[in-house]
């Protein structure tokens, strides 16, 4: 039985009706937007406050297989960088969505604006689909279907090129925390807001659009990413739609991400 968050006199009848929590098309393109500029910002100040750091310490040996301080700086500050930028960006974008949103009377609010919950041992399934995606697209690439993807992928050649820690450091955050981050930040709050504005067909479509395009940079120097980009954008938030949870979006993408991790450094240590 449910805890009330505030104690009161009035009877379950005598209790006013419980409200749907809103956010709206405007609330949603406003979080999403302040999302990227407080990451943007985030990078910036970090690398900046790294920068200077490494110049004060300039020429000092830091002890370890890193050798110098200058590829030091090039080896950690990248990874730091966006893992502080994204975090804390993420932060700011649900503060703003909880002040934002006109809630509903109990403390599951916020939540239910989100998704739903969803029972974890159901996941295979999606899991599955994520493992398909992900194979099926690396098959083609590499045997011929669709052209050869041997362009260069700065993030992914950090990942491989960076020391175990960071290699591990890398790994999970291109497994655990961007795919999380994505999910919330479109299916989320953006396919929410504008879901209550113009209901869940168009707004299936414009998120799946705006996913791709936040990916465009990519996806103009290797046509072929714009077909997985377009069908990753299209599964989850058909998942979203169906199931009214994040969680089975969010198994699919991380398995996705995992199987293009996999095989980043499958390739590295068999060339």
């Amino acid at each position: 039985m449910p805890l009330p968050v505030l104690c009161s006199d009035d009877s379950p009848s005598q209790a006013p009706p419980r409200l749907k929590p809103w956010l709206g098309a405007w609330s949603a393109f406003l979080i999403v937007g302040c999302f990227y500029v407080v990451q943007a910002l985030g990078i910036f100040m970090v690398s900046a406050v790294g920068g200077v750091v490494v110049t004060l310490a300039g020429g000092i040996d830091v002890g370890t297989q890193l050798g110098p301080v200058s590829p030091y700086k090039e080896i950690w500050l990248l990874p730091l960088s966006l893992c502080v930028g994204t975090m804390g960006a993420m932060l700011v974008s649900i503060h703003l969505a909880k002040r934002r949103v006109i809630s509903s009377l109990d403390a599951n609010g916020f939540r239910e604006l989100l998704g739903k919950s969803y029972d974890f041992r159901n996941l295979w399934r999606f899991v599955l689909m994520g493992l398909v995606l992900g194979f099926g697209f690396v098959a083609f690439t590499e045997y011929g279907v669709l052209p050869s993807d041997d362009l260069a992928q700065p993030l992914f050649d950090a990942m491989i090129s960076a020391p175990l820690p960071l290699q591990v450091l890398w790994a999970l955050m291109f497994i655990g925390v961007f795919p999380v981050v994505e999910e919330v930040l479109f299916r989320g709050f953006l396919f929410t807001g504008m879901s209550q504005s113009w209901g869940p067909g168009l707004a299936g479509f414009m998120t799946t659009m705006i996913f791709v395009g936040v990916h465009m940079p990519k996806v103009l120097e290797y046509w072929p990413a714009l077909l997985a980009v377009s069908l990753v954008g299209s599964l989850t938030v058909l998942l979203r739609i169906r199931t009214e949870s994040l969680a089975p979006g969010i198994a699919l993408h991380s398995t996705y991400n995992g199987v293009l991790v996999t095989v980043a450094f499958l390739a590295q240590t068999t060339s």
